[in-house]
């Protein structure tokens, strides 16, 4: 054979050797757990941030997940496990992230229902259920806490909200990281709630949406909640002064609002004060269509939420 030939053949082999080193160069940086980004210096307090150069809001839908089943998951530089991707969300086991965290005390946990109290956390949650109680406070779970394998496990976001730290879901080297920093455990539901917000926003609950399914008790809830909450609705500074604002609500009048809720309108009712909102940022809500001037951003059974257009 004719030694160019043997040139060329060489050549040709040296590139794809080449090749081939940088691309496991490649992977070996965005798996290695050494390679510790930039941002992981200058944390931001109690949040959860998802990273990457696609990054969307934390929960996000089901294909940003590049169809990973589970993500590595560390505690400042120290790999602790995996976490399961769920609905697009990494879930982990409480009990055994609670003790990665480094914290102990009593932990009950049965797969189909968990209650645990460590470090200043109480924490007690059910398979199945869209909301879970920690320190006496009401957290609503876009996906539902899950039995995986015998042990109860929940979204890393509420977790960490639960515990007052900050978590990272990096897209670039596909892992979740939390800080190891001093906890910030959730403030103590005595505190958080005002009474008389609880007390006036459940029997307006009750009252708008007797009969009617959950996410539409929860949605009454966040429309008085983000009223209370805009400068569009001056003097309505407390759920109070939304219910009991002029010609607003006919419930008023005819005295429904001075009913005793039942206990879903409380539950109702402190979810919506933590924020959860299903409705889109709704200030409005009606049986019938309100017509020009509004935009329809939720219906839950007969009830229908409103935004101005």
């Amino acid at each position: 054979m004719d030694s160019r030939w043997f040139v060329k053949i060489a050549a040709i082999v040296c590139a794809a050797c080449l090749a081939m080193g940088v691309m496991s160069q490649t992977v070996f940086a965005r798996d290695d757990a050494s390679a510790q980004p930039e941002y992981l210096a200058e944390l931001p307090e109690a949040t959860f941030v998802v990273l990457g150069a696609d990054a969307q809001p934390a929960s996000p839908s089901p294909e940003v997940t590049d169809n990973r089943q589970t993500l590595p998951l560390y505690v400042g530089e120290k790999r602790m496990g995996d976490c399961a991707v769920i609905g697009g969300e990494p879930y982990v086991g409480v009990a055994a992230f609670m003790q990665a965290m480094g914290l102990e005390g009593e932990v009950i946990d049965y797969g189909t229902a968990l209650s645990l109290s460590m470090g200043g956390v109480r924490l007690s949650a059910q398979a199945g259920r869209s909301w879970l109680v920690c320190n006496d406070r009401y957290l609503y779970l876009t996906n539902t806490a899950k039995d995986l394998g015998g042990a109860l496990a929940l979204p890393v976001e509420t977790l960490v909200k639960c515990l007052g730290v900050t978590a990272y879901w990096d897209r670039v080297l596909w892992r979740v990281t939390v800080a190891d920093t001093d906890l910030s455990p959730l403030e103590e539901g005595s505190r958080y709630y005002d009474e008389s917000n609880v007390y006036w926003l459940s029997r307006m609950i009750s009252a708008m949406a007797d009969g009617q399914p959950f996410e539409a008790e929860l949605s009454v809830g966040s429309v008085c909640v983000n009223r209370m909450n805009s400068a569009d609705f001056p003097g309505q500074s407390t759920i109070y002064d939304v219910v009991f604002a002029k010609n607003q609500f006919s419930i008023v009048t005819n005295g429904m609002i001075y009913n005793e809720p039942d206990d879903t309108a409380v539950l109702a009712a402190k979810l919506a004060l933590e924020g959860c909102d299903l409705t889109g940022g709704a200030m409005y809500l009606s049986r019938s269509d309100l017509g020009a001037g509004y935009r329809q951003t939720a219906r839950f059974g007969d009830l229908r939420f409103y935004t101005e257009a």
